[in-house]
């Protein structure tokens, strides 16, 4: 069991303020912090903390931002690295975070978007030796149209998360056996009214269920997964398991990175054969422990932590 990652580094700043600002508006900060990131980095990160043989494909920067994440890489026993360094600056990233855990969130993605076909290329027999290829959108396109191509031409799963949000390429959809997406992604790709989510959990996840439906009548993947955040997840597979799974309870503190937790642990979780019920039940409980604390590098749980808190916390639907 092993994960291959086309990864993206960010180093990430955050300020945390009691309210987001409006639009023209200043707020003061009550902290700030700056830490290596990215969704691909978190995500390799996150899924070696948990115990997965993890190997990444990365642009980097000529800057001491590079220096540090290919630190924290090693430090994990992540390998191979394949590392090209491709701009001057690596990118970097700015976000609010609010007292109630919202946040917003700019990124310069600067070297993560010169990434070619040709540098995946380079790690095909690594690819093609996982069991899981994941990417997100931090990463250009090309590069992980081919290393999906890669993967499928090994039979091999591929997972996508579609964030930031632009629309997929047929192509690139046709190749993903696997998609991951949050409420807002969810509204995009599927046509579905994000806003029920203020209404009842009954109303939401029937017509979240009816749109994932409509939706496999055009793709031919495996399993499509929809974070609602504390509402839980939810998930349907091609063959039309329908699986509802709650949330744990937490006070969230910073939700940046619970998305990139969830993902990681998800993976992992289907990597190593866990049933559905029990690997989005698995990627909820790591998505919760990140969002009860600040920054994400340092939040990214291992197996024995989310044992823990699985077994001392219970996973409900609000009411």
């Amino acid at each position: 069991m092993s994960l291959f990652v086309v990864a993206s580094f960010i180093q990430a700043c955050c300020w945390s303020v009691e309210r987001l600002p409006r639009a023209g508006e200043s707020v003061a900060a009550t902290a700030m912090a700056s830490e290596t990131g990215g969704k691909g980095f978190n995500v390799a990160v996150a899924a070696r903390r948990l115990g997965a043989p993890v190997s990444v494909i990365i642009a980097l920067g000529e800057d001491a931002a590079a220096e540090a994440a290919l630190q924290v890489l090693q430090q994990h026993a992540i390998a191979p690295i394949y590392v090209y360094r491709l701009s001057p600056q690596s990118g970097h990233g700015a976000g609010l975070i609010g007292a109630d855990g919202a946040n917003m969130v700019s990124v310069y993605l600067g070297p993560n978007r010169l990434l070619t076909a040709a540098h995946v290329a380079n790690a095909a027999a690594s690819i093609q030796a996982a069991t899981l290829v994941y990417a997100q959108f931090e990463t250009s396109l090309a590069a992980i149209e081919s290393a999906f191509a890669f993967a499928r031409q090994a039979g091999r799963q591929t997972v996508l998360n579609p964030s930031p949000w632009q629309v997929i390429p047929p192509a690139l959809l046709a190749q993903t056996s696997m998609l991951i997406l949050n409420q807002s992604e969810a509204a995009q790709l599927l046509a579905w009214p994000a806003e029920l989510v203020a209404q009842s959990p009954e109303i939401t996840i029937n017509a979240l269920q009816q749109a994932i439906s409509r939706f496999y009548q055009t793709w031919s993947g495996e399993l499509l997964v929809v974070t609602l955040g504390a509402w839980g997840s939810v998930a349907m597979t091609q063959a039309g398991e329908w699986v509802i799974s709650p949330a744990f309870a937490v006070a969230a503190v910073d939700t940046l990175g619970a998305g990139d937790a969830f993902a990681a642990a998800l993976c992992v979780a289907l990597a190593r054969g866990d049933a559905l019920p029990q690997a989005l039940q698995f990627a909820n409980a790591c998505g919760a422990i990140v969002a009860q604390q600040p920054g994400v590098l340092g939040a990214l749980p291992d197996a024995a932590q989310v044992s823990t808190f699985m077994h001392q916390r219970q996973a409900t639907l609000p009411v």
